[in-house]
Formats: structure tokens, sequence, C-alpha cells
């Protein structure tokens, strides 16, 4: 478990190892875990929070990348959710299918706001369309 200083406060970040181990029916993290963990701390950062969940995106040199493999362990992902369910926070993190779950409106607004993505993406990610980087 690593303890990640963010903004002033710490937040505990344990990765789950089922999304590392081709755990059938779990998306996989395809990025190193330091990456997995960079990209939490950027959505904190950025406050990409929308009720428990944290939404994020590997950026490396100002670009968004894929990060992951869907559910299906074949379709590349670059979004990836960020939660904690336990007393004391332990957060996780795990890719996922704009097509399965898409951040809300909020969020998106927040990365066109940014340009973070390109608003065209953004609009299949909201629609649930094929969307590839």
């Amino acid at each position: 478990m690593a303890e990640l200083s963010i903004n002033g406060a710490t937040y505990s970040y344990n990765a789950n190892p089922a999304h590392r181990n081709m755990t059938p029916d779990r998306s996989q993290w395809t990025v190193p875990l330091p990456r997995e963990e960079n990209t939490f701390r950027f959505s904190i950062e950025s406050n990409w929070r929308h009720e428990s969940y944290s939404w994020g995106l590997y950026i490396e040199n100002g670009n968004a990348h894929y990060l992951g493999l869907d559910r299906d362990h074949q379709t590349q992902v670059f979004l990836a959710r960020f939660e904690a369910r336990t007393v004391p926070e332990v957060w996780h993190g795990y890719p996922v299918g704009h097509r399965d779950r898409s951040p809300p409106e909020t969020i998106l607004k927040k990365w066109i706001d940014g340009n973070v993505l390109p608003k065209a993406k953004i609009a299949k990610i909201a629609a649930g369309k094929k969307c590839t980087l």
C-alpha cells in the first residue's frame, strides 16, 4: 500500500491485484504500478472527483495515453476509475471502457475546459461511441 501526499492530504492507495493478474472479466492495467499511482494522484490533484469516485487519465507530455485493457483483455482503454469503499479510506482503481462506465458530465466538462481531451473525443465518450486515442 502506498501513502500519497496530495494537496496537503494523505491518501492510501492499494493496487488491486485482480486488475494486474489477468483475472477473467476484470480490466487490466498495462502501465507499471508507479504510473497507475501517478494517474490516481493526478486525478485527485485535478479534482476529477464525483461522488465516491475519481476519474483518471494517464497523461504524459501533455497527451493522454492508453493505460490498460477492458474486461475482454483485448480492447485498449485510456480511462481509469478510482474508488474508496472502506473505512478508513483506501483507494484502488481500474481501467474502464467508456461504453461501460462513462465519467459524469461534470468531469467531462472539466476535461473540455482544461483542454485535456479534444471536444470530439469527449462527445464520443459521452455518447458511448467508439473512441480511440
